[in-house]
C-alpha cells in the first residue's frame, strides 16, 4: 500500500490536472480513512488517520508545513484533525474532514431559512481568524482600529482580503458561506458551537462602546470540535459568497453557491452587536468595498486532489 500510494502521490504531483490519476489517489488515500466524511473518519484508526495526513502533507509541500494531530472537542462534537503551518505566512491551518451538514436555522431571522443540507468536501481552515503579524508578512490596505500583532486584522475589505489571500498563496481564499457554516458547527445543531445558550467564555459579544477586539489565543482553550477558535465572535468574517435567498435544494458545495450580487456575506458575529449574531446560522452582509468597524477574515483552501 505504501508504495503503491507512493508512486501515485508522485503521479498526480507530476500531473495535476489529470482527474483519473487524482481520482485513483482520493480512493486509494479514502480507502485508509475517508476524509470526506467526519464520522467515518472519527472512526478510522489514528495510524490510518497519519498515514491520509503524511500524504497529504506531501502532496501540500513546500507551502504547507505538517504539525502533526490533535482532537478537539465541543458541544458533545469531538474531532481529530491535521494541523499545517503556511510557509509564506506563519498561520495554521486545520484539515477539515468533509461531510454533510444542515445550514440555516429553524429559530433563527428569515433570511436563515430554509434550512437545508449541503455536503462539504474536506478542506483547510485557519485556526484563528488572519492575524496582524500574519498579514504584515505580505502587506495589504486596512484601517485597523486597534494595534497588535497577536489580534486579528479589521478593517479590511473583501477585495482587501482576496488580494491578500491570493498574494499569501498555496491555494489560500476566502471560504465559502456554506463552507464557513460547516467549519463552525463542527458537527454540532444547537445555535452555537458550545450549545444552545450564549457563554462569553467561548466568544467575544456586546461590549459596546468599551469595546476592542482581543487576541485569538486568549480563547485558544475554547476551540470548537475542529479546533477553530473565534470562530463566534471576536470579528465578523468576509466569505466568497455574494449575499441572496437560500433555496431548499441539497447540494454539494465545492465553492459559492452566488458569485453576483450587490453585497457579500459576513458571518461570525462581533464584540460590537448582540449576542445573537455569533450564533452558528447568523448570516449579515455588506459591500464588498466597505472596512466596516470589526470585520475580518478566515483562511481556507481546498484539496487539490479532492475535487
Amino acid at each position: 500500500m505504501d508504495h503503491r500510494l507512493r508512486t501515485l502521490e508522485q503521479q498526480v504531483r507530476a500531473l495535476p490536472a489529470d482527474a483519473g490519476l487524482r481520482a485513483r489517489l482520493r480512493a486509494e488515500l479514502f480507502r485508509l480513512a475517508p476524509l470526506d466524511d467526519r464520522e467515518a473518519w472519527g472512526r478510522a484508526a489514528p495510524a490510518a488517520q497519519d498515514l491520509v495526513l503524511a500524504a497529504v502533507a506531501r502532496l501540500l509541500a513546500p507551502d504547507l508545513e505538517p504539525l502533526g494531530a490533535a482532537t478537539f472537542a465541543a458541544g458533545g462534537e469531538a474531532h481529530r484533525v491535521g494541523l499545517f503551518r503556511h510557509a509564506a505566512t506563519g498561520m495554521v491551518l486545520h484539515l477539515v474532514p468533509g461531510g454533510a451538514c444542515l445550514v440555516g436555522s429553524l429559530r433563527g431571522q428569515p433570511n436563515e431559512r430554509p434550512r437545508h443540507l449541503v455536503r462539504v468536501p474536506p478542506l483547510l481552515v485557519g485556526r484563528y481568524p488572519v492575524l496582524q503579524a500574519e498579514w504584515d508578512r505580505l502587506g495589504g490596505e486596512d484601517a485597523r482600529a486597534w494595534e497588535g500583532a497577536d489580534l486579528p486584522i479589521e478593517h479590511v475589505s473583501w477585495h482587501a482580503a482576496r488580494d491578500w489571500l491570493a498574494r499569501a498563496g498555496g491555494g489560500l481564499r476566502l471560504p465559502s458561506e456554506a463552507e464557513w457554516e460547516y467549519a463552525c458547527r463542527a458537527g454540532t445543531q444547537t445555535e452555537y458551537f458550545w450549545g444552545d445558550e450564549v457563554d462569553l467564555a467561548y466568544c467575544w459579544f456586546g461590549e459596546g462602546a468599551a469595546w476592542s477586539t482581543h487576541p485569538p489565543d486568549e480563547h485558544a482553550e475554547r476551540a470548537n470540535a475542529f479546533g477553530l477558535v473565534d470562530v463566534s465572535g471576536n470579528v465578523f468574517e468576509w466569505c466568497e459568497d455574494a449575499f441572496g435567498a437560500y433555496d431548499e435544494a441539497p447540494r454539494p458545495d465545492p465553492g459559492p453557491r452566488r458569485v453576483a450580487g450587490r453585497t457579500r456575506v459576513i458571518r461570525g458575529g462581533d464584540g460590537f452587536n448582540r449576542p445573537g449574531f455569533c450564533r452558528s446560522a447568523y448570516r449579515g452582509d455588506t459591500r464588498p468595498a466597505d472596512r466596516g468597524g470589526g470585520i475580518g477574515f478566515r483562511a481556507a483552501a481546498s484539496l487539490f486532489f479532492v475535487s
